[in-house]
């Protein structure tokens, strides 16, 4: 679209700057609504755009310079008008161009077209294709076709519908029904709450890939027999060391291999150890109790104590003493390591019980086989007791320490499993259910032949999607076909089409039966006349012609913007109001709404208008909105413009007052004129307050005092006069005003000079200081307006 204009050099423009003017971050936008009284020179402005639409200078700015820049970065300027866009223009040129009754006699238009004419050649074109097309009714073509073909589609996919859902509700029962409520396939966790069709379709996918889902009847038991299981305490370790055999077996080596004799022995009793144990424990039985022979009576001899102990010495005694603690040394390791397991079966989770058994059972055997070895030991101490001054070599006894010691191992190992086993339970046991639901899926597809079922369902779906391609091919010929012939018929010239568009418009919009355009003669001679009830019409109003111009130039548009490049379309309307049809501006707006502003297929759109009643409608159009930002709200796409003509060589283009976008009603706009007329001088008062003051004046004075005094027995002047209390001095002031200076035809000479700025001054501040006075809440409102 158009963002910006500069205009060096066309008509009443001169030196004009876009930036200068209006800003350098300011921009046309979609919607742009442009004020300007009179010969201000909105025409003038649209002539640059009618430049660029007709792609050459307009014939009376030969020597025009003008740059106009667009959205997409390019240039378009009196010396290279090209551009991207499709513009269209609306003014008093387009008139002159294409309604030739203002101008020529026989009162023509020239055509356009709406839909198109039919040619021979095209005709059978045509109907080659409807012929290809055929129909249903004659059981023919390729829509004959397509119905048949879509038929047979549907059937075959009502075919794979049936048998995917039979499917699927086995799948969602055994999902549901069997394994969501059975505890040893599945419990809800916090990450998983239920178990849905979703959840056995991905576990059919795994165990599809993988064969070893089948569990032997002894698996399941004993993962079903797991789940039992609750988390039991920490079982403590046992110290790892090795029983001290080699220990006791060198002690008691020692004492056994260990060489004493008497100091004088008696012989009897070194040949015979047993005779010499009965009389070493009589010793203990006599001595220093007896003086008699316990055995036989007889009397003791007096040196048998000193012959004994010469025999018994102090180091065989000690020897004696130390086989005997040895001996009770070892017995008592023995009896220790018997009851050094303490373990209790129940301690374990009943699944490691098998291996707590054989674990027992090699401990049972080592302890059995330790316990002998140090029997044997024993054994070879009381033999040397018995015979304590005879060394003799101990026993070849084998050391069982290491499998006493590996068997402790084996338990502590045991209890690690155990005690790891209370940490991991419910993720083993999760595991467990994970292998029993997929051993159990395994047979539930076994029982439904989910191979089977599966097969024919991708052989149905294959065979739809077959036919679905046969169909799409079908559909796609049938629509170029559809698409060639409707760009046939567009390719047709049918020119009454287009008079009947604008006599629509006129009818619908405006209630104009009596007139109407009328097509005549033959192709490519077709010319438009205008008719008034049946005749050819002559004398039209000014209304009128405003009325059928601007009809006539929607109608053109319309096929325009249902264009698919509709953003490249570019509309200026230039001031469709003329001074004469004041009473059809309401449909001049509901024509610009209906067909043009309400679809927003245009690309960009510029109203001006001089009419302040038109200005409050337009104010109404639906307008395009736009987001600033990315993330900001929509605003309106739409922007408000004055053509403001500050003398009679100088005008601008400048965005509108907040009044007149604000307050779209003359007489706020009137008030303003003279209100700012009351406090100007010779310097701020322009050209515009000088010619338009007296008309500006009389229309804001009958305005406002027909309100204030409504009586319709009061004129215009007994109103001014009641108003002024009889001050015949401002009277006549005002009067000469409104009377000479706005009805120029009686007083033409009048009109042909200025009005005096001191007379502007002078009169508007009477009138504002009168309303002031009167009523000041009015008065402060209306200043208020128009700030």
């Amino acid at each position: 679209m158009i963002t910006k204009v500069d205009i060096q050099k066309f008509g009443l423009y001169s030196n004009y700057n876009w930036n200068t003017e209006i800003g350098n971050n300011e921009t046309f936008r979609r919607l742009n609504i442009i004020y300007g009284r009179n010969y201000s020179g909105k025409t003038t402005l649209s002539r640059i755009f009618r430049c660029l639409e007709d792609n050459v200078i307009h014939k009376n700015y030969i020597d025009c310079e003008f740059t106009l820049v667009f959205s997409d970065g390019s240039l378009s300027s009196h010396t290279n008008l090209n551009n991207n866009f499709k513009i269209r223009v609306y003014n008093s040129d387009f008139v002159k161009a294409n309604l030739s009754w203002l101008h020529n006699e026989d009162g023509t238009i020239n055509p356009f077209t709406i839909l198109g004419a039919k040619n021979v050649e095209i005709d059978r074109q045509i109907k080659d294709i409807e012929a290809i097309l055929g129909s249903v009714e004659i059981q023919k073509g390729l829509l004959f076709d397509y119905s048949e073909k879509d038929k047979q589609f549907k059937r075959e996919k009502a075919v794979h519908k049936q048998l995917f859902d039979s499917l699927e509700e086995k799948l969602r029962k055994k999902a549901n029904d069997s394994i969501k409520v059975d505890t040893n396939l599945f419990i809800p966790t916090a990450l998983k709450k239920t178990y849905s069709i979703s959840d056995i379709k991905a576990e059919i996918s795994k165990i599809i890939s993988n064969s070893s889902n089948i569990l032997s009847m002894e698996d399941s038991d004993q993962k079903r027999q797991f789940l039992k299981e609750v988390s039991m305490p920490n079982i403590n370790l046992m110290s790892e060391s090795k029983p001290n055999f080699s220990l006791y077996f060198n002690q008691a080596k020692e004492l056994i291999e260990k060489k004493i004799k008497p100091n004088k022995p008696i012989t009897e009793l070194l040949q015979d150890h047993s005779l010499q144990e009965w009389v070493r424990q009589g010793i203990d039985n006599h001595k220093d109790r007896k003086t008699e022979c316990g055995f036989c009576g007889n009397p003791l001899p007096a040196n048998l104590w000193k012959k004994l102990d010469a025999h018994f010495s102090k180091e065989s005694e000690e020897l004696r003493t130390g086989l005997e603690k040895q001996i009770e040394q070892v017995l008592k390791a023995e009896q220790s390591l018997a009851s050094f397991i303490k373990l209790n079966k129940d301690e374990f989770y009943p699944s490691l019980y098998s291996k707590l058994e054989e674990i027992n059972k090699r401990w049972n055997t080592a302890v059995k086989s330790y316990g002998e070895n140090l029997k044997k030991i024993v054994n070879d101490l009381y033999n040397r007791k018995d015979n304590i001054f005879v060394p003799t070599p101990i026993s070849n006894i084998p050391d069982d320490s290491e499998n006493i010691l590996d068997c402790i191992k084996n338990f502590n190992t045991l209890i690690k499993e155990h005690n790891l086993k209370t940490e991991t339970l419910s993720t083993d046991q999760q595991n467990a259910r994970q292998s029993l639901r997929e051993d159990a899926i395994c047979q539930f597809l076994a029982d439904i032949n989910y191979k089977g079922e599966s097969l024919k369902i991708q052989n149905a779906e294959a065979a739809y999607k077959k036919t679905e391609a046969e169909l799409a091919q079908i559909a796609e010929q049938s629509g170029k076909l559809a698409e060639e012939k409707r760009f046939l018929e567009t390719q047709t010239k049918d020119e009454s089409k287009g008079a009947e568009l604008v006599n629509q418009h006129l009818t619908h919009f405006f209630g104009h039966n009596e007139l109407k355009l009328k097509a005549e003669g033959e192709a490519p001679n077709v010319k438009f006349k205008i008719q008034r009830e049946g005749s050819d019409a002559s004398n039209l109003s000014e209304g009128e012609s405003s009325l059928i111009s601007f009809c006539y130039f929607v109608a053109k548009m319309e096929d325009e913007l249902k264009e698919a490049d509709g953003n490249k379309l570019i509309i200026y309307i230039d001031d469709p109001i003329s001074s004469l049809d004041s009473n059809h501006i309401f449909f001049m707006f509901s024509l610009i709404e209906s067909i043009i502003a309400k679809p927003r297929k245009y690309g960009q759109l510029f109203i001006s208008t001089h009419n302040l009643d038109f200005l409050k409608y337009l104010k109404k159009l639906t307008f395009p909105k736009y987001k600033p930002q990315p993330n900001s709200g929509e605003k309106a796409d739409l922007k408000h413009f004055i053509i403001d003509r500050k003398n009679k060589d100088i005008t601008l283009l400048k965005s509108a007052p907040d009044y007149l976008k604000n307050y779209i009603t003359e007489f706020n706009y009137l008030f303003k004129q003279i209100y700012e007329c009351s406090s100007a001088n010779a310097v701020t008062i322009s050209h515009e307050y000088q010619y338009n003051f007296g008309n500006n004046m009389r229309k804001f004075l009958e305005a406002y005092l027909f309100y204030k005094y409504p009586s319709h027995k009061l004129t215009n002047d007994q109103r001014i006069r009641k108003f002024l209390n009889d001050d015949n001095i401002s009277i006549n002031l005002i009067n000469r005003v409104i009377n000479e200076y706005s009805h120029i035809g009686e007083h033409f000479e009048r009109g042909m000079e200025p009005v005096d700025i001191g007379e502007i001054s002078k009169i508007s501040r009477i009138i504002i200081e009168k309303i002031k006075e009167n009523d000041s809440d009015q008065f402060e409102a209306l200043v208020e307006s128009i700030e």
